[in-house]
C-alpha cells in the first residue's frame, strides 16, 4: 500500500476547470494521472495540453479539475466540487509524480472540511459493512418478489428456495462481485487519507454519517462531494 504525503499551506495560483475523469482501478494510470498532469499543462498553457487532457479523461465522472500550489508545490487533482479558495489553509493529501503532486484529498483542519476524490466515502471497514448490509437487503428482496410464484400450489418449496438463492447469487456476482476490485480500491484511499490525517481507527471513517451528523447539530449544507470529517 502506497504511503500518501501531506503539504500544508495557503492555496495559491487556484484553476479550475471541467473535466472528466475516470476513476476505475483498471483506468487509474491511462486516464486519471495522464489527464490531470495534462489539465495542468492546459492552465499554465502548454500547447496541445488541452487536447492531451481531453483525450485522457475517456468519458469518466463529470468533475471540477483544477490546478494550484501550496507551500510552493505544484498540485493537480479533481472533484465533485472544487468550492476552496485563493488564501484558505489547507492540507493536501496524496501522492507525488515526477514534478506535479497528485492530490486525493484536501482537508480544511480549522472546519474539518474534506474534498475527496469521487466514490471515496468510507474506510475499508465501513465499505464492507455498507456491501454486506445491502447485499442482504437485496437478498431479501429477491426472496420476497419470489414469493409471488410460490403462491402456485404446484410449486414445491425446494423449488423456490433454489430458484431464489440461485437468482440471488447471479444478481450478486453480476453487482457487487464484479466491481469488489473498485469498490475496494475506493474504501483504501479512504483509509490512506484518514491514516495520513491521522484520524483514529481510518478504516472506520464514513464520511457520508459524519456530515449527516454534523449538519444535523447546526453546521451549514456543504457540496456534493464535500465532507465533514
Amino acid at each position: 500500500m502506497i504511503k500518501l504525503e501531506v503539504i500544508e499551506g495557503v492555496v495559491e495560483d487556484l484553476v479550475v476547470v471541467d473535466a472528466d475523469v475516470n476513476y476505475l482501478a483498471n483506468a487509474e494510470e491511462n486516464s486519471q494521472t495522464a489527464g490531470l498532469i495534462s489539465m495542468l499543462q492546459a492552465a499554465a498553457g502548454s500547447p496541445g495540453a488541452a487536447h492531451s487532457a481531453q483525450a485522457a479523461s475517456d468519458a469518466g465522472d463529470p468533475v471540477e479539475g483544477y490546478s494550484m500550489s501550496v507551500a510552493g508545490q505544484s498540485i493537480a487533482g479533481s472533484f465533485w466540487k472544487t468550492t476552496f479558495k485563493n488564501g484558505d489553509l489547507v492540507k493536501v493529501i496524496g501522492i507525488k509524480q515526477n514534478s506535479v503532486f497528485l492530490a486525493i484529498a484536501v482537508a480544511d483542519p480549522i472546519t474539518r472540511t474534506i474534498w475527496m476524490q469521487p466514490h471515496c466515502e468510507r474506510g475499508t471497514i465501513e465499505q464492507k459493512k455498507y456491501l454486506l448490509k445491502n447485499s442482504m437487503l437485496f437478498v431479501i428482496a429477491i426472496f420476497s418478489i419470489s414469493t409471488v410464484f410460490f403462491t402456485n400450489p404446484n410449486m414445491k418449496l425446494w423449488f423456490y428456495l433454489a430458484c431464489a438463492s440461485l437468482s440471488s447469487v447471479i444478481c450478486l456476482i453480476a453487482t457487487v462481485g464484479m466491481s469488489w476490485g473498485d469498490l475496494m480500491t475506493f474504501a483504501n484511499r479512504m483509509t490512506q487519507v484518514g491514516t495520513a490525517l491521522e484520524i483514529e481507527s481510518p478504516g472506520t471513517i464514513n464520511l457520508v454519517r459524519s456530515t449527516r451528523a454534523a449538519i444535523g447539530s447546526g453546521k451549514p449544507e456543504l457540496p456534493m462531494g464535500v465532507y465533514y470529517y
